[in-house]
């Protein structure tokens, strides 16, 4: 049986000819006509660019009096128009490398169509991955740059456009299609890739491909923002188990805290033998993790996160995680991943920055099904797998009742009266709380922030306040410029 041997240099080493194989005239390319060139175009079938600009425009960051400041990130923190950029750390770059990963696997599936082999099962494989890279890549695209799925809405709302053939022409024009229809494209190539997609042609630690639990764990987090809850829960508990939690796919943060160093920490949190790194990416590296640049989580900021907390205890997020990066600035960061550097070659001077990132990790699969069993109503399964998850989170966690998590959330309005919140707010509110701090500087939580209507308050470096509003058109980024000028519509505001 054929394997696809992942080495990491490979990979390094195909990203670097993504670029330059989507720039060329489409006539001057090198066919891919065996299985094995068809399978290796898909290891650049994954956004290279990481989408960490995104916590900037969340309440996790505040202007850093010491910091660097760049132009496009106090724009982000501004929320002011971003089409015009497409360097690294900007939507513009996501959009850009997106789309190249969206051409990297129709390019694969073009190629499929067209290779004789008997080699049916690894045919399948191949064609099964590509499909799922593609979903993933307009998924993101869709969530980040068109309104949130909304079933009374979505046959209106501009969604992005979706690409499902290779290009035969060097520039070629798109239209928008809407959020339905983008996300039924999604729901096909996700169905179909899990059908034909196997295990069995990957060797290693098979993180660096979907497999199957990457591709459960997507279908979960895809049915989730679509609103289908049941759908979401069944992918859920493919992975941890019906009314239970299987321990493999959620961070062992006690053997975090054993290791030496930060250093050594990032690469504990990243490691690509860690079965709650479902899925792991490389991204190139810009801004994103030099936090001695604009506007980052400060260290007042960090301890009133964590001091706001339900159950007692240590935070073990709190007590291992955080560290400051540059002595006397007041930053304070997460040692989650590690920026590396690679050489063009041997005697090189130049090449790229880049880390790698779990984009799918267990302990979401996890808060996805407590977010659909709210929804759902099913609130003592929800208690339930909080008070399970708080375990694993605080040295020394007692379990809470609905009621006390209702009480916990009481707030006092203007004429002094209590005002409960019921029970499905309460434990949204937990649950949104709880997510925040598990995902933190990963650029999770605009994803909530957008999805859930929450407001945001920032306060810029003159001291002035300014807030982005739970609807507010701005939660959805701009088209890219290099988009809109060959005729694909802007987003209103």
């Amino acid at each position: 049986m054929k394997k696809l041997h992942f080495i990491y240099a490979i990979i390094l080493l195909s990203a670097l000819g993504c670029t330059d194989y989507l720039d060329e005239n489409p006539d001057n390319r090198i066919e891919a006509n065996t299985l094995d060139k068809a399978s290796e175009l898909l290891v650049a079938a994954y956004p290279k660019a990481d989408y960490l600009f995104t916590d900037g425009m969340t309440g996790d960051v505040e202007y850093i009096v010491t910091n660097t400041q760049i132009a496009r990130m106090t724009d982000i923190f501004l929320w002011e128009e971003l089409d015009e950029y497409d360097d690294q750390g900007s939507p513009g770059f996501y959009w850009n490398k997106a789309y190249e990963a969206i051409a990297q696997a129709n390019a694969a599936l073009e190629a499929i169509d067209k290779i004789e082999s008997y080699d049916f099962g690894f045919k399948d494989a191949i064609k099964g991955e590509a499909l799922l890279c593609r979903a993933y890549a307009h998924f993101m695209l869709v969530t980040l740059f068109a309104n949130n799925y909304n079933e009374t809405t979505a046959a209106s709302d501009l969604g992005i456009p979706y690409v499902v053939e290779s290009e035969k022409v060097l520039l070629k024009d798109y239209t928008r299609s809407t959020v339905l229809e983008v996300y039924n494209f999604i729901e096909k190539d996700l169905l179909n890739g899990m059908s034909l997609m196997s295990d069995d042609y990957y060797s290693g630690s098979k993180r660096f491909h979907f497999t199957t639990n990457a591709a459960n764990a997507f279908a979960c987090r895809f049915y989730l923002y679509k609103g289908n809850y049941t759908e979401s829960i069944k992918y859920a508990n493919l992975l941890l188990g019906e009314n239970a939690i299987n321990l493999a796919f959620i961070k062992d943060l006690n053997e975090y805290g054993n290791q030496s160093g930060s250093s050594a920490k990032k690469d504990f949190y990243s490691s690509n033998i860690d079965a709650s790194n479902i899925l792991i990416v490389e991204k190139l590296s810009g801004i994103g993790l030099r936090h001695s640049y604009g506007y980052r989580t400060g260290t007042k900021q960090w301890s009133a996160l964590f001091a706001s907390k339900l159950w007692k205890g240590s935070d073990l997020r709190d007590q291992f995680m955080g560290y400051y990066g540059d002595g006397a600035r007041n930053t304070i960061y997460a040692a989650k991943f590690k920026e590396e550097f690679y050489k063009e070659s041997l005697t090189a001077t130049s090449g790229y920055p880049f880390y790698v990132q779990p984009v799918l990790r267990g302990e979401e699969l996890l808060f996805n099904r407590i977010e659909s069993n709210i929804h759902l109503g099913n609130t003592t399964a929800a208690m339930d797998d909080l008070n399970a998850f708080a375990a694993f989170r605080y040295s020394s966690p007692n379990n809470f009742t609905i009621a006390e998590v209702q009480k916990y959330y009481t707030t006092v309005d203007g004429e002094g009266n209590d005002v409960v919140p019921d029970e499905q707010e309460a434990l949204l509110k937990l649950m949104l709380d709880e997510k925040r701090k598990e995902f933190l500087q990963e650029g999770m939580r605009w994803l909530d922030i957008k999805r859930n209507g929450i407001s945001v308050t920032h306060i810029t470096y003159e001291g002035k306040e300014v807030i982005l509003e739970e609807k507010d058109p701005r939660k959805v980024l701009q088209i890219p410029i290099n988009a809109t000028n060959r005729g694909i519509k802007k987003n209103p505001r």
